[in-house]
Formats: structure tokens, C-alpha cells, sequence
């Protein structure tokens, strides 16, 4: 009988343990989403005890929300941050990662064309809707823009607005001031060259 108690009491400790460093990750995210409000306004939404936290704001005037979700793949568990502005576009376009597309595309690259980009990781571009996607003599600023904005999983823009979600070993530190700040005015320069 003793044994047993000490079984079920050490899973009570164990849990309570994982509980309490969950709560921990979860206060450092919120902690840095209060310090982006702090900047540029906005409020953070928490539900409850271990629930994840939401921001939503307004940056130049478009609607933002920033979350983060995680997914377990390859026996790892992986966490990406999640950056939604409210601006539609006249132009759908996807901006991948060429190992994402192929993962869940099952290796077919074919509405994709690789995206000359300097780095360690190989983007493609979903051909765009329209042949023109960006403002006539904005190559330089797309390049730049995007170059500044990896690593990332992928930039899904379109008539509802735009999706960032950048793959993190940890949101916390991801999702601290001023690199947050930075990655949003990055996305929404991004959208001002496109047509």
C-alpha cells in the first residue's frame, strides 16, 4: 500500500512540477507581449491559469494578432510563432520554406519556383495570381525585406490578410522586445511593395 501512495504522490509531484514550468514559459510570453503593448499599444488576452496568451493591436492602422501553436513531428516538439496582419491584398502569394512545401506537399514543388534568396535555407514562391505581384522598381525592397524577415516557415498573403509563422526552439525568446517589433514592421513594409 505504502509503494502505491508513493507511485501516485510522485506523479502528483511530477505533474504539478510540469504544470508550474508551463505556467512559466506562459507568463515570459505574456510578460513580452505586454512590453510590445507597451510600445505600440494593444492588449494581451489570457483565458486562464495555463492558457496560452494572444496579443491583438493595430500597427499603422491594420489590425494584428500574434499567437503561437506547436505540433509534435519527427518525434520533436516543434513551436512557431504566429503573425497575422489584417491587410488584404489584391495578389495571393506564398513564400515557403522548399522542405515545408515538400513535407506537406508530398515532394511536389510544382506551383513553385525557387526564390533567390542569400542564406542556409532554400525559399520558393508560389507562382502569384497575378504575373505582377510587386510595385514597379521594388525588387531590391522585396529582397531585402525578405532576407531580414528569416528564417521563417512561411508568408501566406492574399485577400484576407497576411500570415507569418516562424519555426522557434523557444517562443519566449522569440517573442521578445524589440525583435517582435522589428519582425512586424518587416511584414508590413512587405506588404506596402506588393501590388
Amino acid at each position: 500500500m505504502e509503494i502505491v501512495l508513493i507511485f501516485i504522490g510522485s506523479i502528483v509531484i511530477f505533474l504539478i512540477i510540469i504544470n508550474y514550468l508551463r505556467k512559466l514559459h506562459l507568463d515570459a510570453i505574456h510578460f513580452n507581449f505586454l512590453e510590445l503593448v507597451d510600445v505600440i499599444g494593444g492588449q494581451v488576452l489570457r483565458r486562464g491559469f495555463l492558457s496560452r496568451p494572444v496579443y491583438h493591436g493595430e500597427f499603422n492602422g491594420t489590425g494584428i494578432t500574434i499567437n503561437f501553436s506547436s505540433e509534435r513531428s519527427q518525434k520533436k516538439r516543434r513551436e512557431y510563432l504566429n503573425i497575422s496582419i489584417a491587410k488584404k491584398l489584391n495578389n495571393n502569394l506564398t513564400i515557403s520554406t522548399e522542405d515545408w512545401i515538400k513535407n506537406r506537399n508530398e515532394g511536389s514543388l510544382t506551383d513553385f519556383k525557387p526564390l533567390d534568396i542569400a542564406g542556409d535555407v532554400h525559399y520558393v514562391i508560389r507562382k502569384p495570381s497575378k504575373v505582377s505581384y510587386l510595385k514597379k522598381n521594388h525588387r531590391d525592397d522585396f529582397v531585402d525585406y525578405i532576407r531580414k524577415l528569416t528564417p521563417f516557415t512561411y508568408i501566406y498573403c492574399g485577400q484576407n490578410g497576411v500570415l507569418f509563422e516562424r519555426e522557434c526552439d523557444n517562443i519566449a525568446i522569440c517573442t521578445k522586445h524589440p525583435q517582435l517589433k522589428e519582425n512586424i514592421e518587416l511584414i508590413f513594409n512587405l506588404t506596402q511593395v506588393f501590388q
